[in-house]
């Protein structure tokens, strides 16, 4: 009897719950603004009810309005889902006649009550349908004075459930806390499952001048702040800081470069991480070269030596690249053997590099060993770049042959 009057008087105040999911609406995501390249589509349930409150509509509803104000996901309507519902369910998995509207033009409580039976195989399909990423379904319950909310997060493109959410609290919280909590662990969930896919997403926009540097490092690092994939998606902002840095001189960028190239490469060192080298395919940048390079400037060849050799087992996108560096940093240095061995690896990856050949003559040419100037002038001949360059290799050769 205590058990029943407490239920009764909670739902005394279902008019003020009402109230306060109406307020909430519109407050509760202001702190929670989430970053990302793009919107994924979300079909949110009818939520069984077994409260006999009536909330199987209210809070899907609630969770529509957060999740579109959020800015991550973009809700179907439910207008547009309890119509698809209507017309395209199969007639063996439910009645039909029982999926209609009442006299008003409105949805029954029958109709609303067989869209949140559905089952996830049915509603998999159904999500399909309306072409949505995610489809969102669950059960409202109390348990005593407490109001629980389970949640199933189904992918509609990997076909299975993704995860399961649990919120509880007082049915006066639901507005407060029961459906932020639980809008909140959805969103997180979902922004952590897709962090990889909306870095690449925000550095395609930072490319294509959708979005400044500014407004891409901010939505990476708050991408950075909820994901497991810490690495990946520093990666991404390496790749944002050297692409920036391409285009102007900036000591402080460089800095941040360098101090994720050199924890990149630690980590790539001791583990195959895919994500990381998808980053650096995609992006058309040579990550390690560009540090190197940056080294170079400032002076520091022994860390930019570092970083090349390093680079060649780690990232072997750019072999024949980091041992052409390797042979000039060499040779600053005076180390022509050191210089002669990084260029001929260079050559086997990459034969036709005039520089290479080139700097190969000018050491050989010092050794007085004819015979290998003549073979690299031969291959700057062959793969010269331009008419100065022809001149220059063929009056070399005609001079050695007078």
């Amino acid at each position: 009897m205590m058990l029943l009057n407490r239920t009764i008087g909670l739902f005394r105040k279902y008019n003020c719950i009402k109230i306060g999911l109406i307020v909430f609406v519109f407050f509760a995501f202001v702190v929670h603004k989430c970053d990302a390249a793009k919107s994924y589509k979300i079909v949110i349930m009818p939520f069984r009810d077994y409260t006999q409150m009536s909330m199987e509509e209210m809070v899907p509803d609630v969770l529509r309005s957060i999740f579109l104000q959020s800015g991550y996901f973009e809700p179907i309507d439910r207008e547009i889902i309890y119509e698809k519902v209507s017309t395209e369910i199969p007639s063996d998995m439910v009645k039909l006649e029982d999926v209609t509207k009442g006299a008003d033009g409105s949805w029954t409580t029958d109709t609303v009550d067989v869209m949140a039976r559905l089952d996830t195989k049915v509603i998999k399909k159904y999500g399909r349908q309306l072409k949505s990423d995610y489809v969102l379904k669950g059960n409202i319950s109390l348990i005593g004075t407490t109001m629980r909310i389970d949640a199933e997060l189904i992918g509609v493109k990997a076909k299975k459930t993704l995860g399961s959410m649990v919120v509880e609290g007082s049915p006066e919280g639901l507005s407060s806390g029961i459906l932020k909590e639980l809008a909140y662990k959805v969103t997180d969930f979902c922004r952590n499952l897709n962090a990889y896919d909306d870095a690449l997403g925000i550095l395609s926009m930072y490319n294509q001048g959708q979005y400044t540097f500014d407004v891409s490092e901010k939505k990476l690092k708050e991408i950075l702040s909820v994901t497991n994939d810490a690495v990946g998606i520093r990666a991404s902002l390496m790749v944002l800081y050297l692409s920036k840095l391409r285009n102007e001189e900036n000591a402080q960028l460089e800095d941040k470069a360098i101090e994720e190239g050199v924890k990149m490469l630690m980590h790539l060192d001791q583990n195959f991480d895919e994500n990381v080298l998808g980053v650096f395919s995609t992006s058309g940048i040579d990550p390690f070269d560009e540090i190197a390079k940056i080294l170079t400037k400032r002076g520091e060849s022994e860390r930019a030596i570092e970083v090349h050799s390093k680079s060649i087992s780690v990232y072997p996108m750019n072999i024949a690249g980091h041992y052409k560096e390797l042979g000039l940093l060499y040779l600053g240095k005076g180390l022509e053997d050191n210089a002669i061995d990084a260029f001929e690896k260079s050559l086997k990856t990459h034969k036709g590099n005039y520089e290479v050949n080139s700097a190969l003559v000018s050491i050989f040419e010092k050794r007085n060993q004819p015979d290998k100037v003549r073979k690299h002038l031969g291959e700057c001949l062959r793969y010269a770049r331009n008419i100065e360059e022809i001149k220059s290799a063929k009056g070399k050769l005609d001079a050695m042959s007078e």
